[in-house]
């Protein structure tokens, strides 16, 4: 007895391989910068109140606590954006039909 294999998709497992890629790179950047991130993420809290747990950093600067809490705001949110870019890069590899597709990601 003879068994005929039709072509065998390499696309789910090259497709794997590129998610895990994806997820350790993105891990690195994100062990890397964790305090920073959790200091912004607290910040970005306190700013929502202009909590005055931000005076000591707002005298540092010579500003107010309303002008640091605004400064504060005004910036992006570094992880959320990190995480959509990661989103975003997952979205084109599950879009992706051939083994170059994958490639250009």
């Amino acid at each position: 007895m003879r068994v005929v294999l039709d072509a065998i998709d390499p696309m789910p497992a090259l497709r794997q391989a590129k998610v895990d890629a994806v997820n350790r790179s993105f891990n690195t950047v994100a062990a890397e910068s964790l305090h920073r991130d959790q200091a912004h993420a607290q910040k970005r809290l306190w700013a929502a109140t202009n909590d005055q747990r931000l005076a000591p950093e707002a005298e540092l600067r010579g500003i107010t606590v309303v002008e640091l809490s605004a400064f504060i705001l005004s910036k992006p949110d570094a992880a959320a954006a990190r995480e959509m870019q990661r989103q975003t890069i997952m979205k084109r590899i599950d879009q992706a039909r051939t083994p170059a597709e994958l490639d250009a990601i």
